[in-house]
């Protein structure tokens, strides 16, 4: 329930955020109100050139719990839409379509196509994580631990999060 009321203020902030130029808030914020155009007779909308926009974003210092709520609102509403089960093998569903704009985005960072320091930072990443007493090793897609057993090493949540924003923030 919570999760929920969470991701409904996080869609209503999103939506009421912004204000670029030439927009209601360069008026003084004299009581106006933003408003929605509507498309002109005969257009339609345009989409927006990004999938990912207005959906949750995940940063680099997101700790587990936020990354948790996060999903656990994307999850609900699979489950209200009866996508819960099926999201993986039907991802054109109505149901996991209706929830698209609820699922969290990875950082930008952790993605090789749109970081091109990723190698250096992964190198980065597993020098912090080994440092930590954490075993992690360079994989062919990114970095991973050596072992399991890691997940449940004290600190480890709270040392992953550091190493990345060490390692993928830009603090290098």
């Amino acid at each position: 329930m919570l999760a929920s009321l969470g991701a409904t203020a996080l869609i209503v902030l999103t939506a009421c955020g912004g204000g670029g130029e030439g927009g209601d808030a360069d008026k003084g914020g004299k009581g106006e109100v933003a408003s929605i155009s509507s498309p002109a007779a005969g257009g339609s909308a345009q989409p927006s050139a990004d999938p990912d926009a207005g959906r949750p974003q995940i940063r680099l210092d997101s700790t587990q719990d936020d990354i948790n709520r996060m999903m656990d609102a994307w999850l609900a509403c699979l489950k209200e839409n009866g996508a819960e089960k099926t999201y993986k093998t039907s991802p054109n569903s109505p149901g996991v379509k209706a929830c698209q704009g609820k699922k969290p985005v990875d950082p930008p960072e952790l993605d090789p196509a749109k970081n091109p320091d990723y190698g250096d930072d992964v190198r980065i990443m597993v020098k912090c994580m080994n440092e930590h007493g954490i075993k992690s090793v360079v994989t062919d897609g990114g970095w991973g631990l050596d072992d399991g057993a890691s997940l449940s090493a004290p600190g480890y949540d709270e040392t992953m999060t550091a190493c990345q924003v060490k390692a993928f923030g830009g603090d290098k």
